[in-house]
């Protein structure tokens, strides 16, 4: 019962991989340029991967592989220009592919070649997003905004201070950012100015007798009453 359960596993994966090669006949033809480049047959390698590539391929293993059937042809302009074209389209990434294990038999000088224009593209597309967001930087200053979520958000300008709420216990009718009047005492109170050919009334002083605070004046004792006088 076991055995027979992986006959049928076996078989789905299978047939899931040939379907998977059937949906782009374009990945069997590149298949069969690479095996014919390790046997040694350029010739028949390079006639189809320009097949793959006039069809419009987006694979950036397709370019490498028909740049290395260049370059071992000596054509090393053409291997360059390869090269390059293929590392645009793994950093583009329209079709996503296993790069590195598809080139770890290739070695020598010419694996040199490629990978300086892999690390080339790498630099200039990490070049690129600096520029990019070194202009959206200055766009945002230019305009006095401060980004938010990749948007430029311009400054508040004109924008009316909010009336007090209407339970705020210190609400006296005024709004936020105005300011508030003090009230000096005296400082408001006019002069008081005495009418035309009348003196200014003065405060009258009391009578020494009249004050409270005043020291009455020592009584006078008759002599004859004296119990320590000296009579005559």
């Amino acid at each position: 019962m076991r055995m027979k359960t992986w006959s049928i596993v076996a078989l789905v994966s299978v047939s899931l991989c040939n379907a998977a090669r059937a949906q782009d006949p374009l990945d069997e033809i590149y298949g069969r340029a690479v095996h014919h480049y390790f046997r040694g047959d350029t010739i028949s390698a390079e006639a189809m991967l320009n097949e793959v590539i006039a069809a419009g391929s987006q694979d950036p293993r397709v370019y490498f592989f028909r740049g290395l059937v260049m370059a071992r042809n000596g054509q090393a302009d053409a291997a360059s220009t390869d090269f390059s074209k293929g590392a645009e389209l793994e950093i583009a990434g329209k079709k996503v592919v296993n790069v590195g294990k598809a080139l770890e038999r290739i070695q020598g000088p010419h694996r040199v070649e490629l990978e300086k224009a892999r690390t080339h593209a790498r630099l200039a597309s990490r070049s690129k997003v600096m520029e990019m967001n070194r202009a959206r930087y200055d766009a945002m200053q230019q305009q006095g905004g401060a980004a938010a979520g990749g948007l430029v958000v311009p400054p508040r300008v004109g924008v009316q201070p909010a009336p007090l709420a209407p339970n705020d216990p210190f609400v006296t009718g005024m709004t936020r950012g105005e300011p508030t009047p003090v009230q000096i005492p005296g400082a408001s109170d006019p002069a008081v100015t005495a009418p035309a050919g009348t003196t200014p009334a003065t405060e009258a002083t009391p009578p020494a007798g009249d004050d409270p605070f005043g020291t009455p004046a020592p009584a006078t004792t008759p002599a004859s009453d004296d119990p320590f006088g000296t009579g005559n």
